[in-house]
């Protein structure tokens, strides 16, 4: 059966689905250090970006580390447990994506530098993703404080796809060279543009990529050669009574993605204002890749707003 690890506001979920895409179970992995996103798998091993802070900047475990990346163990029998390994770094500030790649994290950050190789092994090196960001899309303060909001760093093959959220204007994703970005250096090879507004994460696939319009409620695939776009609605759901008697739904604000088999897993939550994330509905919604239709939506309960998917 297919499961997926979700990140949301307040917890880590395991989910496990059919497979044409219904819900099986829900298990709560972690409820102590929220918000919880970027998530990353390295064969048994899975990483885990953990805030320990709500939406204020306040603790949700006062005492415990804010900001750091956890390792989680599967077990033979396919159980998730955490362990007291984790990984800080003085930059690591409001963490969104991670991706794991050889020896090392490649880490999204809401400061300067925005992006940092972190190594499980060895040393850490600052990637100022800022230098290759193209002339006319520059801010003229890119070294300030979440200039970009770079909020996904995704491989695919010989690449390293990071994605800029870019507040106000539209988002747009900068394809990195890998090899050199594992030396400590910048090297984009290739800009997407206007790929929607408020994007979050990507997914390389072959000769295109999936990424989230989070504001426009959509999902995007882009060539990769040529950067055609096409784009699909993620509309609310239709059953009125999917979150129980007297919740309105709203629209759909997705930010995760994961395949699994012919399916995408979108995570999402609902638009709704700041204060109301930490313990707001967690949506999943189910895509078929080969029908290129939406098939699903899935209510896993009042988890917060969702963040990050990992196919496990």
């Amino acid at each position: 059966m297919p499961r997926l690890l979700v990140s949301t506001f307040r917890r880590l979920l395991d989910v496990t689905l059919t497979e044409p895409g219904e819900l099986q179970s829900i298990k709560v992995v972690s409820d102590k250090h929220g918000v919880y996103f970027g998530l990353a798998r390295k064969g048994p091993i899975v990483f885990v970006a953990e805030r320990n802070a709500d939406i204020d900047q306040k603790p949700i475990t006062p005492g415990d580390p804010v900001d750091v990346i956890r390792v989680y163990v599967m077990l033979p029998g396919g159980r998730l447990l955490p362990t007291p390994i984790r990984y800080g770094h003085k930059d690591f500030y409001d963490l969104h994506e991670i991706e794991a790649d050889q020896n090392s994290l490649f880490v999204t950050v809401s400061k300067y530098p925005f992006l940092l190789k972190k190594s499980i092994i060895g040393s850490d090196q600052p990637l100022p993703v800022n230098e290759a960001v193209p002339s006319h899309l520059k801010r003229h303060d890119d070294h300030t404080f979440d200039a970009y909001h770079i909020n996904c760093a995704s491989r695919g093959g010989d690449h390293l796809y990071v994605l800029a959220h870019n507040w106000d204007d539209p988002s747009f994703a900068m394809r990195l060279s890998l090899k050199e970005a594992h030396q400590g250096r910048v090297v984009c090879t290739r800009v997407y543009e206007n790929l929607g507004s408020c994007c979050h994460d990507i997914v390389p696939m072959g000769d295109v990529f999936w990424t989230l319009d989070s504001r426009g409620s959509a999902l995007v695939r882009v060539s990769i050669e040529t950067g055609k776009q096409d784009r699909f609605l993620l509309e609310s759901p239709s059953d009125p009574d999917l979150l129980g008697s007297g919740e309105t739904i709203g629209i759909p604000f997705p930010r995760g993605l994961a395949r699994f088999g012919d399916l995408l897993a979108v995570s999402y939550g609902f638009n709704e204002d700041r204060a109301d994330r930490m313990d707001s509905n967690a949506m999943l919604a189910v895509f078929d890749l080969k029908k290129e239709i939406f098939t699903n939506h899935i209510h896993l309960g009042k988890h917060g707003n969702t963040c990050a998917v990992l196919s496990l």
